[in-house]
Parts: structure tokens; sequence; C-alpha cells
């Protein structure tokens, strides 16, 4: 299970999508990956889309991105999407623990709900070399 990122250029959104088993070392593997992303890029609005995912993450794992910095620049909305009820509950825990940190954090439940929120049409994502 790997993390693949896309950006829409235009709209300047960075997308990181998570599929298949996502286990504790996948995600944080992906929260290095977005980290790793912005040391180098100008800041943007996100998206982490939980796709087909059976999510294996443990508590302590997402108290402890909680309380880490966020991987997204401050000011900038992120958006998660969560089609799952397991891992909508674990990104409300999430949201929950780091909202002092992380108040342009929003959850949803589609791809729409979130493009909806980004105030964006028919976004135009195009791979991002690994980083």
């Amino acid at each position: 299970m790997g993390c693949a990122l896309d950006f829409d250029t235009r709209n300047g959104i960075l997308r990181a999508t998570l599929e298949g088993l996502v286990t504790d070392e996948s995600l944080l593997e992906c929260y290095a990956c977005v980290t790793n992303y912005f040391a180098t890029h100008p800041p943007c609005r996100g998206i982490l889309f939980f796709s087909n995912t059976k999510f294996e993450v443990s508590s302590n794992v997402v108290k402890r991105l909680a309380s880490a910095a966020s991987a997204f620049p401050t000011g900038f909305m992120r958006v998660f999407v969560t089609p799952t009820d397991v891992v909508y509950g674990m990104a409300r825990m999430f949201q929950m623990l780091g909202e002092k940190t992380r108040p342009d954090l929003h959850i949803v439940r589609t791809l729409e709900e979130a493009y909806g929120l980004l105030q964006v049409e028919s976004p135009e994502f195009g791979p991002v070399p690994e980083v």
C-alpha cells in the first residue's frame, strides 16, 4: 500500500490517495510523503482520499499524528474524504485531537463533497513525481 500524490494545477489542490490495506506504517509513510512535498513546493489546499481502503490503523498512531505538526500548511483548507464508517470515525478523532493546529480540516464522505467545499468543478489532477 502506498500513497499516490496528484496535483490540480489550475485549482492548486494536492490530492493524496490511499487504497487497499491502510496500516500504521502506510499512513505514517503517506504523512511523510505529503510533508516532503511541501518542503519543496508552495503551499496549497489538499485532499486526503481514502479510496476502497481496509483500515487497520491504531488509535495511537491517529493520536500521534494529531499531536504532530500538520503536513499541510496552516491557512490552506484540507479535506479528508472518508467513505467508510471506520475511517470516518478515526478521521473525526484526528480532527478533534488536532483542532487547535488544524482549523482548516474538513471531513466528508465523497469527492464531490470535497470539491464543493473547495469550490472547484471538474478538477484536472496529474501525477506528482515521487518526493
